[in-house]
């Protein structure tokens, strides 16, 4: 099917989407799952703990790197290929965790394995939604994906030591837990040989190479590229941070932390991470529904309501559970907010034949954000011997992120097709549909 005809009229864009959210929970479940049982690992390898909390360092650095890959895996290989590469890499490590635990490196090379599967679903996940979707659609559509990821991450949190526990092994239970993603795999491939003896497939042409290399470079040298890179840069730092920082500043006794001791303090942490679960969601339908499916609005909102995280610092709010839990809540919303709409700002400002390897691009150099926030985070600790600073610099952060996202909005990169001259105040894939060649100006262009 041409990608100029009505794919969005096809309801097995619901199909699409729900592919999207397994493949998003199970590499976020593969990525938790290890979390809780550091300790029990670290006691089966006969190795340190450090060297335990090491296997997460390796997971996140190589989910960085696969964003570099999958993006570009995704814009020529086509995003459904992307999106079983991503499951394969999942299941596979999983599974295989019960016949490679009893060697450290094995399990740091399931761990980059599993690491790697997050680039290729992202970038197949977010061109799926721009196949399949109108553009009032996509933000909605990328909103509820963003909301499996903490799913994802929480099924790995609750249900790995649950498993460990009643199976007594770490590694039966990870083998165990291999089956989410296996059957995601099934699914995804179920659903898509349906689609393709359906004729519904869609796909990207690729034939014209020098077009879309050309595309890309331009995009790539176009000053909004950057802006958007840097706001991901802080959206990442800000998102990493908040979930990390939030438990064990909630749980440390003052004046480190607040002193609620870990079992309230873990409580109240679940505020934050309610909020970030239905945010995507909330976004994703305001987006929809009453900004004609532009995002930036909702972005613009993501870092405002992360500046609030400043306000758990102060005595009148951590004294007083009501307003303690609202000023969690808040950021909660934020940080849950940023990502998916990072992910349909990219959607609306780049064509599809592109889009994955900006997708790439923009949380890929992004997601080094968060690496950075979590350094600094422990350095100021260390310097001043309390998680206030470090409090106050989210806030910071948060506010300059805000202020970046409205210079954003007021620009943007434009494809202008040859027939039509330069077309201002217009959306990219609107162009698409009316012409099938053109040339490309990278240029900033004043929104109205």
């Amino acid at each position: 099917m041409s990608k100029n005809q009505g794919t969005i009229l096809y309801p097995q864009r619901w199909a699409i989407l729900v592919a999207c959210c397994l493949a998003c929970a199970s590499f976020q479940l593969a990525a938790m799952s290890y979390s809780p049982l550091l300790g029990h690992i670290a006691k089966n390898l006969s190795i340190e703990l450090p060297k335990a909390v090491q296997l997460m360092t390796w997971f996140m650095f190589f989910s960085s790197v696969s964003f570099f890959i999958g993006g570009p895996f995704a814009d020529h290989f086509g995003a459904f290929a992307s999106l079983l590469v991503s499951l394969l890499l999942t299941s596979f490590s999983m599974f295989s965790t019960c016949w490679c635990s009893h060697s450290y490196i094995a399990i740091v090379a399931l761990r980059i394995l599993q690491g790697l599967s997050v680039g290729f679903c992202m970038g197949g996940s977010v061109l799926l939604v721009m196949q399949w979707f109108s553009p009032e659609q996509r933000t909605f559509a990328l909103g509820i994906i963003g909301a499996f990821v903490p799913i994802g991450g929480v099924l790995g949190i609750v249900v790995t030591p649950m498993m460990t526990v009643a199976l007594g092994e770490w590694k039966t239970a990870m083998t165990i837990i291999s089956i989410f993603p296996f059957v995601s795999l099934c699914y995804c491939l179920f659903i898509f040989n349906r689609l393709k003896k359906s004729n519904l497939e869609i796909s990207i042409d690729v034939s014209e190479d020098d077009f879309h290399d050309h595309e890309f470079k331009i995009a790539l040298i176009s000053p909004y590229t950057w802006l958007g890179v840097f706001a991901t840069f802080l959206a990442m730092w800000l998102m990493q941070t908040v979930f990390s920082l939030t438990p064990t500043y909630l749980a440390e006794s003052l004046p480190v932390g607040l002193g609620f001791g870990s079992v309230d303090g873990g409580r109240l942490a679940t505020v934050l991470q309610i909020a970030a679960i239905v945010a995507p969601v909330i976004a994703g339908y305001i987006s929809g529904r009453f900004f004609n499916g532009h995002s930036g609005i909702m972005l613009f909102m993501g870092f405002v309501l992360v500046i609030f995280y400043g306000a758990l610092q102060f005595r009148d709010i951590y004294e007083n559970q009501a307003l303690l839990s609202f000023f969690l809540f808040l950021p909660g919303l934020g940080v849950g907010i940023l990502i998916p709409m990072v992910q349909s700002k990219i959607a609306e400002s780049y064509s599809a034949r592109i889009a994955g390897r900006m997708n790439g691009l923009w949380l890929g150099v992004g997601s080094f954000g968060g690496a950075i926030g979590l350094f600094m985070t422990a350095w100021l600790l260390d310097k001043t011997h309390t998680y206030s600073a470090a409090v106050g610099t989210l806030a910071i952060l948060a506010l300059v992120g805000a202020i970046l996202v409205m210079i954003l909005n007021w620009v943007r990169y434009v494809f202008v097709p040859g027939d039509f001259g330069a077309l201002s105040h217009t959306h990219v894939s609107d162009h698409l549909r009316h012409s099938e060649h053109g040339h490309l100006s990278g240029v900033l262009d004043q929104r109205d």
